[in-house]
């Protein structure tokens, strides 16, 4: 059938009446490449430590998620690269379709919600392996977008298609669920980020709303904060959140292209970023975390990358690039840090988790790259 199809396309059809042209001299062919030719460019290998020579390493990438191959730390067998070759696929995840919002625990477990197949996803590296969550009924995921988990092993995961938050135990039962759609306090509006706060609450992002809400381990309704407004620190359309060990909230907000700060309470600290297409600016900022230093991350899922800040707002530095290969992203969206400084980003179009780690360095050893701006306040 190849052998046809190939005769098919060299066969030339005339109109009628019309005669042939002569052949044209065959071209003759050359078995050494011509001399001068241009060459076609290597492709570099993806850069992995960053910033890059001659600064020393501050980030270095050390691993993806995608596969329980990934999971076990085994490298595919020869079945699973024929595999790839014939689908076209690289590292193709068998877990993960659309991550987004992630969680850690104090196992090493990390949880991630995915809005492909609306679960949540629990991997277990230093078990080798991982399970979804679909939940039932009452507490059946549909749309999963935020998770936390506190200490005692509770998690939590918002439901923006029906408005709630749902709650299971470490044994992964139903426990309680918040579902009252509205604007009053105590109702929810798309939720979307959830954090575990050191003062023992569940802090929700009611994105609808423009506001926090803070929930008890029980599910009982505390109170709403950082109403939406005019005011300096109003919430626009809040996204992600991340709270740190001494309360602070660090929450995104993308469509206003800034970070703000706020006490445990929801008093305002302070806020950063501004809307642009350069290193310190920001086109939709997702994701944020801060690691043992204080420094904040802020994902960017427009420039595929993670800027690192300092409390002040200006960008130390930054690391990513649009792709699919090790320490490229499409689409990120959440992240988190562990204790040991190791950054978990949820790498949404690729399907996949990617690691790196935190390397101390002094702050005097930061140097704001040439193409950026301090981030204005």
């Amino acid at each position: 059938m190849t052998r046809i199809l190939a005769l098919l396309v060299t066969i030339n059809v005339l109109p009628a009446g019309a005669a042939a042209e002569p052949a044209a001299p065959a071209a003759a062919v050359s078995t050494g490449a011509a001399k001068g030719a241009a060459k076609k460019p290597e492709r570099l290998p993806p850069q992995t430590e960053f910033p890059g020579e001659p600064d020393p390493t501050r980030i270095k990438w050390l691993r993806s998620l995608a596969n329980r191959n990934d999971l076990r730390g085994r490298k595919p067998g020869l079945f699973s690269d024929f595999m790839d070759a014939l689908l076209g696929s690289d590292s193709k995840s068998d877990i993960l379709d659309r991550p987004y919002g992630i969680a850690l625990d104090a196992k090493g477990r990390i949880y991630v919600t995915d809005t492909g197949t609306g679960r949540l996803h629990i991997l277990d590296p230093g078990a080798g392996k991982a399970k979804s969550l679909e939940g039932s009924g009452d507490f059946a995921l549909t749309s999963a977008v935020g998770v936390a988990v506190d200490p005692a092993g509770n998690v939590y995961v918002s439901d923006s298609a029906d408005n709630s938050v749902k709650a299971f135990g470490p044994d992964h039962k139903p426990r309680w669920r918040a579902d009252r759609l509205g604007t009053v306090a105590g109702e929810l509006n798309r939720p979307t980020g959830l954090a575990w706060s050191p003062r023992g609450e569940l802090v929700v992002i009611d994105s609808g709303n423009h506001r926090l809400a803070a929930f008890s381990p029980e599910g009982k309704f505390l109170r709403a904060f950082c109403q939406g407004g005019k005011d300096v620190g109003a919430l626009s359309l809040a996204a992600n959140i991340w709270a740190e060990a001494d309360g602070t909230l660090v929450v995104s907000d993308p469509v206003a292209a800034r970070v703000h700060l706020f006490t445990s309470t929801g008093a305002f600290i302070s806020g950063f970023g501004e809307a642009g297409d350069s290193a310190g600016y920001m086109a939709r900022p997702r994701g944020v975390a801060s690691d043992s230093d204080g420094n904040i991350y802020v994902v960017d899922a427009v420039f595929s990358r993670v800027q690192m800040f300092d409390r002040q707002g200006q960008l130390l530095m930054y690391f990513g690039a649009p792709g699919g290969r090790s320490a490229e992203f499409g689409m990120p969206a959440g992240i988190a840090i562990d204790p040991t400084d190791r950054v978990y980003v949820v790498d949404g179009n690729n399907s996949r988790v990617q690691v790196f780690q935190y390397l101390k360095v002094p702050a005097s050893a930061y140097e704001v790259p040439a193409s950026s701006e301090p981030a204005k306040k």
